[in-house]
């Protein structure tokens, strides 16, 4: 290049003549090579290099926690060599399709990578399938759609810096099938919700979505149970159905092609009387009316008897409404609450089974009541009894003898005479083989990207089974040969998809089962570092219970705090959205918005999870009763209110410490509810962290008690935030003595022995968990804690230190965790009371990482 004589005149100034006047100091490219990352502890000599914040600087004399980017001025002790010229290159991962995934052709499957850099940002990510270009993203989450063709593939994404370095991910492979002939149908109920409660004899609107890829949907059934409601032929696919009569029911629709293939989706509803329980027959209060002494009323879910019968009688509500008004003592006396319909559910066969003449079916049948105890257990089999016993559970086997349909019904009988009932159906057959898809139930939502359990059963009239293959829109995922039946299927396309199972047996005879259709949904949307936060039910000084659909929009996993342990100590659990009380004015929280709620916000990419135990919470896991009590009731629990999963929260009133129950059962429980739930379970943790860093320090008692839980539930765990407030620093092996509350080494060393590992008391060595496993627990606020508040500075760098490798105290992680879990805070509530001082700014942090910034 030919240098251009007439800018080749020289001015020299020096520093201080260029600060004077404003002008910024010029800054030039310099070889980083080999340099290290400055320190605070350590000490420096003159000529010492070191790098910062990707600047190269040189100690002019000796120095120790002077930090070069503050002290590199000309009176300053570093000098600033310039800005390193080594560019690192960015990091990049696929995420989906799951690496051997098998696709239906012309799936419209969702590609996605994860991307960071640690010295820049992400300026692209582009798609390749068997190395052909396929499209080019700028904008985190990087993805891509591609119209899957038949064949082997491989799939691979190159990220791109700021600074024009890339990298290319490992592949992933995946084939892709041709349909094994005509594609079944998919199909999903939208009105009404599941678990819905209806009242008697309301008119209520069944509505479907249906469609056939391959051909035309010929018509579409509503069923109660195995009752016949209605046949739509021509969309919209409705039917009014009048509710009725008062109990447990599914509601089922089936699609047909024009093929005949099949397809179907269910809802659990419950049919309620305007009165029941042990209210029943009670007036309900009304302000104004008279009222003797003695008599008795319902209001609010509890029953209350009048003292004085003028004051009862009066119209002014702030004063003598029960339970309620200022003098409410004055004129009434709480007896107790309105006595509860127990609940009572089927633990096997599964609705709409298949079982054969002749053969043994396994029954099994449990019943809880909130507020007293089962006196009565009553089986039934067309209104023929099968079995009666005065106890909560049962389980028996059964041979059917006839043909056809058969209503199974269990009544169970409390202590005050209140019956509760619930009915399926199965379907009695002759033929030599049957089968039916169990898990996935119709109309679950499974992850993109995330492997989920298909289960099935299989029965050959004579002979054995010899296969049971599993299929997804018509295309073979995989087969296997012992019970129990089951594949791994992690979806790699976005919507509605059905599933099915052929049967084979050792006399070559095959049977398919009908087709169960489930949604394929994109939560959390592409986000990586997650904000996580507690939702409160109850009344605290943070004020009312937040209906859902008002908070922060910031939040990406909502933990709903808390569930309650049966104040009997069985082993059930209980979930109930707030009830007006008599502490507060605060508004109910109506159940059926809860729910809806819920499902809107999901569809949004939210992840709601129901919390177990609090400061002063437990569970009651003593005995094979308890664990099987807790496996059904939690289970319900969350099919009920349509949660993603659970989240443990056993603090210093759990009683969980080293050898107890609690420690050796719950792992055992959670996972037998995740199967039950279809092996999708989203399971997060908030130990207090001498529960598990503390481990470190004894291995007794509490110290430690967690890592039992953690190691045993490591495989299906996806956020462990620890609570680190309110039980002083954290001791860790990084520093002498405890890092302070608050602290940006308190959060790093925190995360540092977690995602790389720490030696316990007792000798062992806590393995690593994978780094989007873990999170940082702080308190939002001034008020949420009694301390462990962080600046949110120290944060912001605590974030940055894990991430990129800057901002760090003295405590430095050994990698850059990129895919870092995120910020877990006590609570939502608080927060919005504090004016989002919280969600606000972590939220807009954790959003700029999630961009690659």
């Amino acid at each position: 290049m030919t240098k251009r004589t007439s800018h080749s005149r020289r001015t020299f100034a020096s520093v201080a003549t260029l600060a004077a006047l404003g002008i910024a100091q010029p800054v030039f490219a310099y070889d980083c090579t080999g340099l290290a990352a400055w320190q605070s502890n350590a000490v420096y000599t003159g000529g010492s290099k070191v790098t910062l914040e990707n600047q190269a600087f040189e100690a002019k004399w000796w120095t120790q926690n002077q930090s070069p980017a503050t002290n590199s001025d000309s009176y300053g002790v570093w000098k600033l060599l310039g800005n390193c010229s080594g560019n690192q290159a960015p990091t990049v991962a696929m995420t989906s399709p799951a690496n051997n995934s098998v696709l239906a052709e012309n799936d419209n499957a969702v590609l996605r990578a994860n991307a960071a850099d640690s010295d820049g940002t992400i300026a692209s990510v582009a798609f390749f399938v068997d190395g052909q270009l396929l499209s080019t993203d700028t904008t985190s989450p990087f993805e891509s759609n591609w119209v899957a063709t038949l064949g082997q593939h491989q799939i691979t994404a190159t990220a791109t810096d700021n600074s024009g370095a890339s990298s290319t991910s490992t592949a992933v492979s995946v084939t892709v099938q041709a349909a094994d002939g005509n594609i079944p149908p998919t199909i999903s109920i939208q009105s009404p919700m599941s678990n819905a409660q209806l009242d008697l004899d309301t008119q209520v609107t069944l509505s479907v979505n249906a469609a056939d890829s391959d051909g035309a949907v010929a018509q579409v059934t509503f069923w109660l149970g195995e009752t016949l409601l209605a046949t739509d032929t021509s969309a919209p696919y409705e039917h009014q159905w009048q509710a009725a009569p008062v109990g447990e029911h599914t509601l089922k629709a089936i699609v047909s092609d024009n093929q005949g293939a099949t397809a179907m989706s269910t809802v659990n509803v419950k049919v309620v009387a305007k009165q029941s329980g042990g209210c029943a027959g009670l007036a309900n209060y009304v302000a104004g009316q008279a009222y003797s002494a003695g008599q008795l009323v319902a209001h609010n879910n509890l029953k209350y008897r009048c003292d004085v019968a003028g004051w009862c009688s009066s119209n002014a509500t702030w004063a003598y409404e029960p339970g309620v008004g200022q003098y409410w003592r004055d004129a009434w006396t709480e007896a107790g609450l309105c006595a509860a319909v127990p609940t009572v559910q089927f633990q096997s066969p599964a609705p709409d089974s298949t079982v054969l003449q002749g053969a043994a079916t396994q029954i099994s049948v449990s019943a809880n009541d909130a507020d007293g105890q089962i006196s009565q257990l009553d089986v039934y089999a067309n209104n023929t009894l099968l079995t009666s016993v005065a106890q909560s559970s049962t389980s028996f086997s059964w041979t059917p003898t006839t043909l056809g349909n058969v209503t199974l019904k269990a009544l169970a009988t409390d202590n005050e005479g209140n019956v509760g009932q619930t009915e399926q159906q199965l379907t009695v057959t002759d033929k030599a083989l049957v089968t039916s898809l169990t898990a996935p139930t119709p109309g679950s939502r499974l992850v993109l990207g995330k492997a989920a359990q298909l289960q099935a059963n299989a029965t050959a009239l004579a002979g054995q089974i010899s296969e049971v293959r599993f299929y997804a829109n018509g295309v073979l995922l995989g087969s296997d040969n012992a019970a129990p039946y089951q594949w791994t299927y992690t979806p790699a396309v976005v919507g509605n998809v059905t599933l099915n199972t052929v049967a084979k047996d050792t006399a070559g005879n095959e049977a398919s089962s009908q087709g169960v259709a489930v949604e394929v949904v994109d939560a959390p949307l592409g986000k990586t570092h997650k904000l996580i936060g507690y939702w409160h039910n109850f009344v605290n000084p943070a004020g009312c219970p937040i209906p859902l659909s008002e908070m922060s929009p910031a939040w990406d996993v909502i933990d709903i705090a808390f569930a309650e342990n049966d104040r009997n100590s069985t082993g059930t659990v209980h979930f109930t959205p707030f009830e007006k009380d008599i502490r507060s004015t605060c508004p109910a929280i109506d159940p059926v918005k809860f729910k809806a709620d819920i499902k809107a916000l999901q569809a949004q990419g939210k992840i709601f999870v129901l919390s177990l135990g609090g400061a002063e919470g437990t569970i009651t896991l003593n005995t094979d009763s308890d664990e099987a009590n807790f496996v059904s009731s939690l289970t319900a629990i969350v099919q009920e209110w349509g949660f993603d999963g659970l989240d443990i929260d056993l603090e210093s009133g759990s009683n969980l410490v080293h050898g107890s129950q609690i420690q050796a059962r719950l792992p055992r429980a959670l996972k037998q509810i995740e199967q039950n739930l279809g092996g999708n379970m989203y399971l997060t943790m908030a130990p207090e962290h001498p529960y598990v860093h503390g481990g470190m320090i004894a291995y007794s008692g509490i110290w430690g008690a967690y890592i039992p839980l953690i190691d045993a539930l490591r495989d299906t765990l996806d956020l462990l935030h620890v609570q680190l407030y309110n039980n002083g620093g954290l001791p860790n092996p990084y520093e002498a003595g405890s890092a302070p509350e608050g602290s940006v080494n308190m959060m790093v060393a925190h995360a540092k022995m977690l995602v790389e590992g720490f030696t316990l008391a007792n000798g062992q060595q806590f393995a690593p968990l994978r780094d989007d496993q873990v999170a940082i627990g702080l308190p939002s606020g001034p008020k949420s804690a009694n301390s462990g508040q962080a600046p949110t500075a120290n944060i912001i760098a605590a974030l940055d230190c894990l991430t990129k490798g800057t901002q760090c105290g003295t405590i430095v992680p050994a990698k850059q965790y990129s895919q870092f879990g995120g910020v877990m805070t006590w609570s939502i509530n608080w927060d919005k009371y504090d004016g989002y001082n919280f969600s606000k700014p972590i939220g807009d942090k954790l959003t700029q990482m999630n961009q690659g910034q």
